[in-house]
């Protein structure tokens, strides 16, 4: 199954989302946010691009 094989780029981005937050709850103003740009907008788009890279379309 395509899910299990990048499943450790999804508990990543989830990863980085939780550490982003906890760091921002902290005060920590610069890694907390880098974490979350991390997580959202390069892991998880990352995740679900290989996901259905190869199966749309055809």
């Amino acid at each position: 199954m395509a899910v299990r094989r990048h499943l450790w780029l999804l508990a990543l981005g989830v990863a980085a989302i939780v550490a982003g937050y906890i760091l921002l709850a902290g005060r920590h103003l610069s890694w907390g946010p880098l974490l979350l740009v991390a997580g959202y907008c390069v892991a998880l788009p990352l995740f679900i691009w290989r996901l259905f890279r190869g199966g749309v379309g055809e």
